[in-house]
């Protein structure tokens, strides 16, 4: 019997020996390099990440490193949760595709009709044009921003839900322009909940994540609501980690929490449908046409394009230290996703790298060769341009170079050429500027922001009378006050917890980058009677003053 067990115990190891070999050699081919790469941009004292490659409806590599928790050293598994942040907004898509089916709501309903309480908007917004990002609608960051709700203030979901339905004005007219916000997911939510007539964070469940086994996966409309096995949020300050927390409990356009686990699942399911169907993401993935005839490369929670010669489908999510990414390549049916509670690019680096190793054979590489670029070519792209108004950048041509200056400062910063109108922006991960006739294309990451030559006035600073621009003034629509100050000279807008500097634009224009840039306007007697402001993903905010 002794030896019998013997013989069992050995031919137990030496199939096991067999497994781990081939697990070996299928490691080298190609995951090996794959580990190697996850293991150094996550080092395990550190926070970190959760990763999966999913091929043809198979897991074929997952990997966690780093920490969860860094005050009890807890680490990162598979089973921990993160939250994802602008990665939930496919799911509120699919999930909106779903009562589409029902019949419950179209994409082309005016939502005027699910949400009265808009009915004074100037123009008709369909729930299309809040998925694809065209709608014009202030975002909600910026305006909690201008409200003063940070630092220190939250706002359930419901809670900004309310104010979003106190707006009355837009940023432009629907599919004008492309603008990614947060805003029209957010009332999308909404929408859904009133068709739905129950909870958003219901019908995700019901609909979409039990279905699929998501059965960790969760919308949180509160940031106060614990969460098991949650990986926290920290931000990298001097020599040590301080907590980095969410202000705003949001959903719809983020606030769904997930392990790497149940990410795989939605990577099968889109791959091969088991919820909804194939039809619910060749809608998702059509380019959005805006009225100028432009193309956009987002459809509706989903945006595509090009890696080196790939046809890639993807997402990406960032909020405060979560980071969430998931890229597909079809052809491939190839999945890679990835979460993090680092407050970097490492997740798209992670990601782009894994496809160079594992579609090496696929990857066009820019064979672009750099030419040399005279300083009279270059100087045709010299001017100051507008990334958002309160945001300029100065651009100048020195010794066959080009020079990006932040407006009002004298540090020249080179930007090396890529090709003849393209140049890279060293100073922020994957960015680059591609000119043109008067215009700018800045790339970051996933991102896309048109920065329009202008023409800054000249006035003398002389002529500007600070203390006609003090006093308080009052917007109704969201309810905020400012009061304008004069201090050591310079007008000063403050506010319950900080006050702000303003810097002369024109002779009745003040801006700042922190913000935004406020236009004063005169009545028949040259008195200030309001100012509008503008900035990031807000226009004509009006001001009274009272």
């Amino acid at each position: 019997m002794k030896s019998q067990t013997c013989i069992i115990a050995f031919v137990f190891l030496f199939f096991q020996s067999l497994y781990v070999l081939g697990q070996n050699n299928f490691i080298e081919k190609p995951y090996q390099k794959i580990d190697s790469l996850f293991n150094s941009l996550y080092p395990s004292n550190k926070t970190g990440a959760a990763f999966a490659i999913i091929e043809n409806g198979q897991t074929t590599y997952k990997n966690a490193k780093g920490l969860s928790n860094i005050e009890h050293q807890i680490s990162i598994t598979d089973s921990t949760m993160f939250h994802i942040a602008s990665v939930s907004k496919q799911f509120t898509t699919f999930l909106a595709l779903l009562l589409e089916k029902e019949g419950k709501l179209s994409f082309a309903d005016d939502i005027r009709t699910h949400l009265p309480e808009l009915k004074h908007l100037p123009n008709k917004i369909t729930i299309k044009e809040l998925t694809n990002h065209t709608h014009g609608l202030p975002n909600i960051h910026e305006l909690m921003n201008l409200k003063g709700a940070y630092p220190e203030g939250q706002m359930t979901h419901k809670e900004v839900v309310k104010f979003l339905l106190k707006t009355k004005q837009t940023n432009f007219e629907p599919k004008e322009k492309y603008e990614y916000n947060n805003t029209g997911y957010i009332l999308l939510a909404e929408i859904i909940e009133r068709v739905g007539q129950k909870p958003f964070k219901e019908q995700l469940e019901e609909k979409i994540f039990l279905p699929l086994g998501m059965n960790a996966s969760k919308a949180i409309d509160d940031v106060n609501i614990l969460i098991k096995n949650k990986a926290n949020s920290y931000r990298f300050v001097g020599n040590s980690y301080e907590k980095h927390p969410l202000h705003l409990g949001t959903i719809g356009s983020s606030g769904i929490n997930t392990t790497i686990n149940d990410l795989i699942l939605w990577a099968k399911n889109y791959q091969s449908p088991k919820v909804g169907s194939r039809e619910f993401y060749n809608k998702m993935e059509q380019a959005t046409y805006l009225k100028s005839g432009k193309k956009i490369n987002y459809g509706l929670g989903l945006q595509f394009g090009k890696y080196k010669g790939l046809d890639i489908v993807f997402h990406g999510g960032g909020d405060v230290a979560y980071r969430s990414y998931i890229l597909h390549v079809p052809k491939h049916k190839l999945s890679i996703v990835i979460l993090a509670n680092t407050n970097d690019f490492s997740p798209l680096d992670m990601v782009h790298q894994t496809l160079d190793i594992l579609l090496k054979d696929e990857i066009q590489e820019d064979k672009t060769s750099k030419t040399i670029i005279t300083n009279e070519q270059l100087e045709k792209y010299e001017g100051t341009y507008e990334f958002y108004p309160s945001i300029y950048f100065t651009i100048l041509a020195q010794n066959d170079t080009l020079f990006f200056q932040s407006y009002g400062t004298k540090e020249q910063n080179p930007l090396p050429s890529i090709n003849k109108n393209t140049f890279e922006f060293p100073y922020l991960p994957h960015s680059k500027f591609t000119f043109y006739e008067d215009r700018f294309d800045f790339h970051i990451a996933d991102f896309t922001y048109e920065c329009k030559k202008i023409t800054i006035p000249t006035f003398d600073a002389k002529d500007v009378k600070l203390e006609d621009f003090t006093g308080i003034f009052r917007n109704e629509e969201y309810a905020i006050d400012f009061k304008l100050v004069v201090e050591n000279n310079h007008l000063v807008v403050r506010r319950a917890f900080d006050s702000i500097e303003l810097k002369p634009f024109a002779i009745n224009s003040f801006y700042s980058p922190q913000l935004g840039k406020l236009d004063f306007v005169y009545d028949e007697n040259d008195k200030i009677i309001t100012f509008k402001i503008s900035g990031q993903n807000f226009k004509s905010v009006v001001f009274k003053k009272q």
